[in-house]
């Protein structure tokens, strides 16, 4: 023992206790996230924090705006909230400039719900694992390497109606497939108003702040892995990013994000998702995918035509902020994977390509009152049935994978947007009363309209003698001939098999016999101190016209608590 603590210091390394480093990411969907919009609400701005992950130096350079004098008591409690989590000792080694953390916390979750047929509201993307251990490799404030090591439940485990807690109490039931997040970020401040940061790394991304999930890219894509290069400032910001969903399957995509007047912030983002290995052209950030029509330049067996669609999927999103005023906030987001005009689908007979287009609308309002605040959230949101859908589920913008324990063959799926998918109406209304680092009571009501494409409804169909044909451990295999896309196959769609290419063409949403669901939630959260947060929430569902069947009902009720223990 005397041989190996001489040892230590003799090497200079010592236990200690030390802050985080400027280019540690935080992650998407993160509650410092909903912080700042509140921050920047009651300062009457908007800025370019909607986009996650984001570096804590980028988070700390939109902060310097917000003056703390002028903020309301509630405003205050959370900005020094945030200034914690930055000034967070973690446990861990440092030597010199290099440094080694951990942040272990414990977290108990339970659940019940008394209809099987009824989707978890809790679900697992709400659920997080029993024992979770991030480790940080730090080089001062210019180079961040972070994994999530856990103890938790598979996703297998996870969807399942009879598991009523997050502790995996059998090998089976384990989630080996970690870590989730991993990365290496490094970046540097070249001025007091603009830095520079470079990512590679795996995990979920988000861009624009929404109540259901963003309909250009959202946190509910997860596991992916990416290269991301972002120049920021307070009023202009580009992020290029290579996003990889599986082999053969990627994301090439640019982001431009300008801000005027501290009021409102305009997002365009275009990208081309490519069923082929990396290229070297994708990767230019001032290349306009769509002028190399890189659609014609992948062989196809089906289709030998000039103008064939194949192997690609065009994309493009645009989103905007306004704060005209302090505590009231309007936002909008609009995505597209496809667009005919009226004389294309009117003039060529043969022309069978569906327009694919989505869009969000929503407002937020707070009011300060004593040591808190209320907010009130609305959102509306609305998404064409074959949005985020090509030719072929090869380049159809989805990310599919399979766990490695239970049932190995049953593939997940997750659109790059909307978890709700395409075919869907939506509309959300959220409203609460908040004491930051105290208690949270929040009222929250969810309605869909979705039709017979929505969610993912479309891989259901492909399934053959029990065997689904794509998605998992089955990405490379052949898919049938009725796919849902129009004109893809001689035998038509397999979800509508009747109808004819040029009428699933002008399918409207909600598409066939819609379901509509309502969904009530009361979500209680209570802070007992800095480490430990309790959270129940009740929900109830009501569905009509369950599994698109008319005048079929169901309905259920469903408990949640959870407890996180940070050490």
């Amino acid at each position: 023992m005397k041989k190996i603590f001489s040892t230590v210091l003799f090497c200079g390394i010592s236990f200690f206790a030390f802050a985080r480093g400027d280019q540690e990411l935080v992650e998407a969907g993160h509650w410092i996230y909903d912080s700042i919009e509140n921050l920047c609400m009651e300062s009457g701005i908007v800025n370019f924090a909607d986009s996650e992950p984001a570096s804590i130096s980028e988070l700390k350079l939109y902060l310097q705006e917000i003056d703390f004098f002028k903020l309301s008591e509630a405003g205050r409690a959370e900005l020094k909230k945030i200034q914690n989590y930055f000034e967070y000792e973690q446990i861990g080694l440092k030597s010199d400039l290099i440094n080694f953390g951990i942040e272990p916390s414990f977290n108990l979750s339970g659940f019940y719900k008394t209809n099987d047929d009824i989707d978890w509201v809790y679900d697992r993307y709400e659920r997080k694992p029993f024992i979770f251990v991030p480790l940080n490799f730090t080089v001062s404030d210019f180079v961040t390497m972070k994994m999530d090591i856990l103890l938790g439940m598979n996703k297998n485990n996870a969807v399942k109606n009879d598991i009523y807690s997050n502790v995996p109490f059998s090998a089976d039931a384990i989630d080996i497939n970690f870590p989730d997040t991993a990365y290496f970020s490094i970046g540097h401040r070249l001025t007091k108003k603009t830095g520079v940061s470079f990512q590679i790394g795996k995990g979920a991304r988000n861009i624009g702040k929404t109540l259901t999930g963003s309909m250009i890219w959202s946190e509910y894509l997860t596991g992916a892995s990416y290269a991301q290069l972002s120049i920021y400032s307070p009023d202009i910001k580009y992020t290029g990013i290579v996003s990889q969903f599986n082999v053969d399957r990627y994301m090439y995509a640019h982001q431009f994000d300008i801000r005027l007047f501290k009021k409102l912030t305009i997002t365009a983002l275009e990208g081309i998702f490519v069923n082929a290995p990396v290229e070297l052209r994708y990767l230019n950030p001032f290349t306009i995918f769509h002028g190399m029509a890189p659609w014609r330049e992948y062989p196809d067996e089906l289709d030998d035509s000039y103008d064939r669609e194949s192997h690609t999927g065009a994309y493009l999103g645009i989103k905007f902020q306004f704060t005209p005023v302090s505590n009231l906030k309007f936002y909008g987001l609009f995505a597209m994977t496809q667009f005919q005009t009226s004389y294309e689908t009117s003039n060529y007979p043969d022309d069978t390509t569906p327009n694919a287009m989505g869009g969000q609308l929503g407002g937020r309002y707070t009011l300060p009152v004593s040591k808190g605040r209320f907010t009130f959230a609305l959102e509306g949101s609305y998404a064409q049935p074959y949005l985020y859908i090509k030719e072929s589920p090869n380049w159809s913008l989805v990310r599919t994978y399979a766990e490695n324990m239970g049932n190995k063959k049953y593939p997940f799926y997750e659109w790059i947007g909307s978890p709700f998918g395409p075919d869907t109406i939506s509309g959300e209304l959220d409203m609460g009363y908040e004491v930051p680092e105290k208690w949270a009571l929040n009222f929250i009501y969810l309605f869909m309209a979705r039709g017979k494409m929505s969610g993912t409804s479309v891989f259901d169909t492909m399934v053959s003698d029990g065997k689904y044909l794509w998605g998992g451990v089955h990405t490379n295999e052949d898919y049938p001939d009725g796919w849902c896309y129009p004109g893809s196959s001689s035998e038509g769609s397999s979800v509508f098999p009747s109808l004819t290419a040029k009428e699933l063409q002008s399918l409207v949403t909600p598409t066939g016999t819609p379901e509509f669901v309502n969904r009530i939630s009361v979500r209680g959260t209570y802070n007992f101190s800095s480490k430990i947060e309790c959270v129940l929430q009740p929900s109830f569902v009501f569905i009509f016209n369950k599994g698109h069947e008319e005048g079929k009902k169901a309905a259920g009720l469903e408990v949640a608590g959870a407890c996180s223990i940070k050490l």
